[in-house]
């Protein structure tokens, strides 16, 4: 009985973290709207650029993490909550209380973040492009981009 409280408990919590978090969403996307850029100076036209493009990088996290409030929710209700969905071995409870949204375990997250694919043998290209965007720190063109067949 003590885990169907737990669980219960932590549905609550992660029901009201996702509300939250949908009202946040929502502030964000309205500060990334149209800009002002008709009204001040270049340095005013300049900040409002980047304050928007701040907001909208904060709307695209808080977007991925409200997706996995959504997934931990549904798999509490279907009773597969705690088990690695790659490798179906249970996520120790020390992981879950760090990260209750985790749908790995430890060793599947390592891996996926290598990018050598969580299970499936395939690399997560997205992952990829945004460690070695943080590396650098500058924008690609599809010239920089060479394919070998």
């Amino acid at each position: 009985m003590a885990r169907q409280d737990a669980l219960l408990r932590l549905h609550q919590r992660l029901i009201g973290q996702r509300e939250a978090l949908r009202k946040k969403l929502r502030e964000d996307v309205d500060r990334t709207g149209p800009s002002n850029s008709g009204s001040g100076d270049i340095s005013d036209v300049a900040i409002d650029d980047a304050e928007r493009e701040i907001n909208s990088q904060l709307v695209s996290l808080e977007s991925r993490e409200l997706s996995k409030i959504d997934r931990a929710i549904d798999a509490i209700r279907q009773g597969r909550y705690g088990t690695c969905e790659v490798c179906s071995r249970a996520i120790p409870i020390a992981r879950l209380q760090a990260l209750p949204y985790t749908t790995l375990c430890v060793e599947c997250q390592r891996l996926q973040e290598s990018g050598v694919g969580a299970g499936d043998g395939e690399a997560d290209w997205e992952s990829v492009y945004e460690y070695q965007a943080r590396q650098h720190d500058q924008e690609l063109t599809l010239d920089d981009i060479r394919i070998e067949g």
